[in-house]
């Protein structure tokens, strides 16, 4: 999204883990998703060999959990203070959703074609570190989308 110059990535994971994340929550653990952005600019011309020019890449991370003594769900977003939920729908759709994180600012008289690529990367249960080395060697632990493109018009 472009406001005044200024790009805003917004991103909705629909997912069919949800019930995955829950009960992972319940049991105690956490879950977690990672929200990656990136703002290229297209390279015309002469140059064009060298590939799109790579301006941003931000990654947003979101952990969830329980807390069974409040019977409420948390989100904490980048390490930030935690965000409650009461009900589990309200919760899903924070916890697979990211509004308007800023990008940046974008050059709208340069006359340069921009775009960004998003994608999701979820994990029902979070794993630690060192064990989070399983998560090379097993496909079911992480869930991850393909590339999407948003073009934006300055």
């Amino acid at each position: 999204m472009l406001r005044e110059g200024k790009v805003f990535g917004s991103v909705e994971y629909r997912s069919s883990h949800a019930e995955e994340v829950l009960s992972s929550l319940r049991e105690g653990l956490r879950a977690e998703i990672n929200f990656h952005f990136r703002l290229y600019r297209r390279n015309r011309g002469i140059f064009s060999f060298l590939g799109d020019r790579l301006l941003v890449e931000r990654r947003v991370y979101q952990t969830a959990a329980f807390d069974f003594f409040e019977n409420r769900y948390k989100i904490r977003r980048d390490g930030g203070k935690p965000v409650e939920y009461a009900g589990e729908a309200e919760f899903l759709d924070a916890f697979f959703s990211i509004p308007d994180i800023d990008l940046g600012e974008i050059e709208a008289a340069d006359g340069g074609e921009y775009y960004l690529l998003a994608r999701v990367r979820m994990m029902p249960v979070k794993i630690i570190a060192p064990l989070n080395i399983i998560t090379l060697f097993s496909s079911e632990t992480a869930f991850t989308t393909p590339w999407v493109e948003a073009q934006l018009e300055p």
